[in-house]
């Protein structure tokens, strides 16, 4: 039986060997043994190859790089855009924004993060193609002209990697755009990319990060929102007693018993830090599983799992994150900072210029829930749920130059 499955196997093999090495009655039967083993081995490798180069090729991605231009061309791409007589309104939605009113919506991909200038109508947005492939547009709100892509972008767990239309390459771990060009950042430093300009760098002070959300625009107000590192804050990994210390000083900040700084707006070009009293515990969301009802109002869960998001899980906004708390918005000349700081208390405007800092809005028991719009004509209005009513102020920049300043007289005790 054996001998018959060789000679069947053989003569497979020989099939592909040339006539002139096939005579097989001229090989001892030790020659034929390892003929065969020879045959088998080249048989297997061949069949293995391809497989194994095939999953030794890269994957190619299937977004691919938007053609190299200059950025004289991509400069003259954007002056084709028509100045708008006034500005607009921008709405956020969480899975895009709206001009006027009127949703806006990309062909190629969902809209996943975006920037916006009120008063330009400038914006800049990320359209995810393909799972972790982005395209990188700029428009202004109004015109008839299509978004100019400025580039591409790749993400890959915690790392991007874009390249812009014009050749150049960024790698790092946040990719934020503003309303004209994106910020790349790595830690406290970055890299600021403004299409027809080119590159500036950004280095924040060593105990902070580059935030990775921003509500407010970089390109027009040339602030940018940094966090305090977690090593510099007390609450690393295996340090319980400074984890324990810097939660008790949140709920102290969250009642508005003590400040903690643990977020600051950095002027770009000066690198004029303006510390911002928001707790970075404030941003997490905590999510109970496993859980057993023991009566109608109380249910048992055995794991709670604790995340950062700008989102509560049902999709309503996450008001404790400091993406709420911390607006800045540019009123021709004067960037201004409004703000919910040092506990639930007090909803303040600040002028990022000047320094000057007045209450909007204050109730002791509270302000659960507040927005900010800058409307077409740049005036930014604010409205605060106080208690059972809501309150409006319409005018920010007035209230600003009319009210007392409350940071000088801070600073005085």
């Amino acid at each position: 039986m054996k001998k018959s499955i060789a000679a069947l196997l053989l003569t497979a093999a020989f099939a592909t060997v040339p006539l002139q090495a096939q005579n097989l009655d001229n090989l001892t039967p030790e020659q034929q043994k390892q003929l065969l083993t020879l045959l088998l081995k080249q048989q297997m490798g061949g069949a293995a190859q391809p497989a194994q180069a095939q999953a030794q090729a890269p994957a190619q991605p299937a977004l691919q790089a938007a053609p190299a231009r200059t950025e004289a061309d991509l400069a003259a791409a954007f002056s084709k855009f028509p100045v708008l007589a006034e500005g607009v309104q921008f709405e956020r939605f969480r899975d895009g924004f709206s001009v006027n009113g009127k949703r806006y919506i990309d062909p190629e991909g969902k809209i996943s993060s975006y920037a916006f200038d009120p008063q330009s109508g400038d914006f800049t947005y990320l359209a995810e193609a393909h799972t972790g492939e982005f395209i990188l547009k700029s428009g202004r709100a109004l015109s008839t002209e299509e978004p100019v892509t400025i580039a591409t972008a790749y993400q890959q767990g915690p790392l991007w990697q874009v390249s812009t239309a014009t050749g150049k390459r960024f790698t790092g771990y946040r990719l934020i755009p503003s309303s004209r060009g994106f910020v790349v950042a790595r830690d406290n430093t970055g890299f600021r990319y403004v299409p027809g300009s080119g590159t500036t760098n950004i280095v924040a002070p060593e105990a902070y990060s580059i935030a990775a959300l921003q509500n407010g625009d970089i390109a027009n107000t040339g602030y940018i929102l940094l966090e305090r590192t977690p090593e510099s804050n007390g609450t690393q990994p295996g340090n319980s007693l400074g984890a324990l210390f810097s939660s008790v000083k949140s709920l102290g900040n969250t009642l508005g018993l003590g400040k903690k700084e643990d977020y600051a707006l950095l002027q770009i070009e000066s690198n004029r830090l303006v510390p911002v009293s928001v707790s970075l515990e404030d941003k997490q969301v905590q999510v109970m599983s496993m859980c057993k009802q023991k009566n109608i109002l109380i249910a048992k869960c055995q794991q709670m799992d604790t995340f950062e998001s700008a989102y509560e899980p049902n999709g309503s906004r996450h008001l404790s994150h400091y993406f709420w708390r911390i607006n800045w918005f540019n009123v021709p000349g004067r960037p201004i900072l409004v703000s919910q700081e040092g506990g639930l208390s007090k909803i303040s405007a600040t002028d990022l210029n000047s320094g000057k800092k007045v209450i909007l809005f204050e109730r002791t028991l509270g302000i659960a829930n507040f927005s900010t719009v800058q409307h077409a004509n740049g005036k930014i209005s604010v409205t605060a749920q106080m208690g059972f009513s809501s309150e409006t102020r319409d005018d920010v920049l007035a209230l600003l130059d009319s009210l007392p300043d409350v940071a000088a007289k801070t600073a005085a005790n």
